[in-house]
């Protein structure tokens, strides 16, 4: 049977306006010119329910977009700070990719009350400065957006990929102005439209400008933390063609204002953190970009947050056709970090290639690591991989067992997902500067899953079934590694999310094969969010500003049984603060061998969202007891109890931290910090 797929790949010319509209979400004064329909529900694979609307103009210094959208389910707008709460919200985005497939790629994102959001390939940390207006309506929202195209590296008259996107919170409906039947990811540059750019008259296309961020630190403590003491430093980056960069970083610092608290649920998994330096986050898009399917741990060559913050550090990046590169080198004491990039990826995107490098040079070690893949997706419902790497080194004995290769291939529509792949991790495969969970494994991993969206006034939203399992032999003693797991959700459209599942995991330590966990369960939720037509990530739910969840699981874990039980609520407190409350507690049972382990984890945090520029936020939480083992997380034993608050600003040129006390120790640090960023030139992170 032949299958025709329906594509409506849009086309659009900007209009060029000498004065820039009234900004206003309605009361807007100019006329707007003819707007273009969202026709597409990309998540359900249907038409768009209801009706959303878009005018775009320019006057050669900024992109207005408006978005005018008609929506009968309650509209979600709970966050009033910016780059706060994202995919928490109703949400409009537009996604601009200036030179096609082979430059950057930058979304702008805002909800119904003007709260925005925004994202470059670029940078990590991208956050300029721009402005967004939202308003509710008798039949829906209002949203206007003023971009400036300075931000936008490689804006320029002529033809850019653009896309229109508008976000449901309540059914997770993700409607899109150029589509095919095929698509699933609203954010796919190969379905994006095609749209004429156009300058007023005079005005050249923008320059990227250099920029400085200046950091002056002060902190207060006792002795024993290190006393009172202050800091400045420096980021620079410099351009050096419209899509490339030099940057350095002198005498930075970080601090822990910048940093979410970690979770200490049990798991035997290493723990992965989010980079936030940003000499690092400013080219982080370039490095890792290998797929990966029916993954077991995560692994890595470089993982940025292993290495200690340098003293001084220099870098490059950007784009040169279909070609991405990077590189850095990251000079410490006693020692340097040094990394590199290369990606390639075809004008259609059906094929894509990475080379990364990661190096590490101590006084007593030396290491290198090296990986190169490439992945090949047919634009509709396949796609396949295939990744290799080496390290050499101090500590490699043995070149080897210091090699690994990793391959697979998926299947996937909107409703039906199953993937497999097969790898062998060589035992001193470990990379210094990396991330590897867990070396000397070799087998295959398969995942399948697939989800019911029933059509009607029914009253369920969605139902989904998944299951994982892989199989790993060790270098001796056989069976080094299983895991399996199998979960069934059901989401009703009141918000109401119910999963039942059951899973174990085995892992060899020495001679033994371990039950790490058997366990089974469920969890409800209600608030939980949406949950979107993706199973190549089912079951993938939208965050909610305010959920309640219960969650419980039971079963062997280490030398015992493990029961847990979850218990979280976040509730409003007024228009604009949240209060969160939880109980986090696990019993191991140990069969008599020796004492249970015992442990509580409580906290209660609130906060505060001034305005759009800055939040506050406090947080008191304390462990009581004896963590499961092996390896149940956390270091506590007894009683550890931490009280921290923080406070940030941010504004066109400048940001302000003050905080007290460190949310991700164990015990209070009785510690004051008072930072500042000053930005001169560009803005934060263009």
């Amino acid at each position: 049977m032949i299958s025709l797929i329906v594509a409506a790949i849009a086309t659009l010319s900007v209009p060029v306006v000498k004065d820039p509209p009234a900004l206003v979400a309605i009361a807007s004064t100019a006329p707007w010119h003819e707007p273009v329909a969202l026709k597409r529900d990309v998540v359900h694979g249907r038409a768009a329910s209801e009706p959303t609307l878009v005018t775009t103009e320019t006057d050669g210094q900024f992109l207005y977009v408006r978005f005018v959208v008609t929506q009968s389910e309650p509209i979600t707008a709970t966050q009033h700070s910016d780059d706060v709460g994202q995919g928490s919200d109703d949400m409009v985005w537009v996604d601009l990719w200036p030179n096609g497939t082979s430059g950057y790629s930058y979304s702008f994102y805002a909800t119904p009350n003007g709260t925005h959001y925004e994202y470059s390939s670029e940078n990590t940390a991208f956050a300029p400065q721009w402005k967004s207006e939202g308003e509710t309506t008798k039949d829906g929202y209002v949203v206007t957006m003023a971009i400036p195209l300075k931000v936008v590296r490689g804006a320029h008259a002529g033809t850019w990929k653009m896309q229109f996107v508008r976000s449901t919170h309540a059914t997770g409906e993700q409607d899109v102005w150029s589509y095919d039947e095929s698509q699933t990811n609203p954010d796919d540059v190969s379905r994006a439209g095609s749209v004429e750019m156009q300058l007023a008259a005079g005005t050249a296309p923008p320059r990227p400008a250099p920029r400085a961020a200046l950091y002056a630190l002060a902190q207060s403590t006792t002795p024993a933390y290190g006393g009172n003491t202050s800091r400045v430093g420096a980021d620079v980056s410099i351009p050096i063609t419209p899509t490339a960069s030099f940057f350095s970083t002198f005498h930075p610092d970080y601090s822990n204002v910048e940093l979410d608290q970690q979770s200490i649920s049990p798991t035997v998994y290493q723990r992965i953190y989010s980079e936030v330096r940003p000499f690092f986050t400013q080219a982080g898009n370039f490095y890792g970009n290998f797929n990966c399917d029916a993954c077991p741990t995560y692994k890595t060559i470089l993982y940025t947050p292993s290495i200690p913050t340098p003293s001084q550090g220099y870098a490059i990046e950007g784009k040169q056709g279909q070609f991405g590169f990077a590189g850095f080198d990251a000079i410490g004491d006693q020692r340097t970090d040094l990394g590199s990039a290369l990606n390639w990826s075809s004008p259609d995107t059906h094929w894509y290639a990475s080379y990364n490098r990661a190096q590490a040079n101590l006084t007593d070690l030396h290491d290198v690591a090296q990986e190169i893949g490439t992945n090949w997706n047919d634009g509709k419902r396949w796609s396949a991989y295939v990744n290799a790497g080496s390290e050499t080194g101090t500590d490699v004995s043995d070149p080897s067992q210091a090699k690994f290769i990793d391959a697979g291939a998926g299947w996937g529509d909107p409703h039906t997902g199953v993937y497999a792949s097969i790898r062998n991790v060589g035992a001193q495969f470990d990379p210094y500067d990396g991330f590897n969970g867990h070396p000397g494994i070799a087998g295959y991993g398969i995942y399948a899953a697939h989800i019911w969206n029933p059509a009607g006034n029914s009253k369920i939203a969605a139902f989904g079934v998944s299951g994982f399992l892989d199989r790993y032999q060790g270098p001796q003693y056989g069976q080094a590694q299983s895991d399996n797991s199998l979960l069934v959700d059901l989401l009703t459209k009141s918000a109401w999310d119910f999963q039942v599942f059951s899973g174990s995991n085995y892992w060899r330590f020495g001679q033994t094969l371990t039950p790490i966990s058997q366990n089974a369960g469920f969890q409800i939720t209600y608030h939980s969010g949406l949950v979107t037509d993706n199973p190549g990530n089912f079951p993938n739910h939208g965050a909610s500003a305010t959920p309640t969840q219960i969650n419980y699981s039971t079963g062997r874990y280490g030398d015992g049984r493990l029961d847990t039980w979850f218990r979280s609520t976040t509730m409003r407190v007024g228009n604009r603060g949240a209060l969160s409350l939880s109980v986090d507690d696990t019993a191991q049972w140990m069969y008599g061998k020796t004492a249970d382990n015992i442990q509580w984890f409580d906290s209660v945090s609130y906060s505060y969202q001034v305005n759009r520029s800055s939040s506050f936020a406090i947080g008191v939480r304390r462990v009581i007891g004896y963590p499961p083992q092996p390896n149940g997380g956390g270091n506590c034993e007894g009683v550890c109890s931490n009280v921290s608050l923080a406070y940030h600003l941010r504004v066109r040129d400048y940001e302000f931290y003050l905080a007290y006390g460190d949310p991700n120790t164990l015990t209070t640090v009785p510690q004051g910090i008072f930072k500042v960023i000053f930005y001169g030139g560009a803005q934060k992170g263009t």
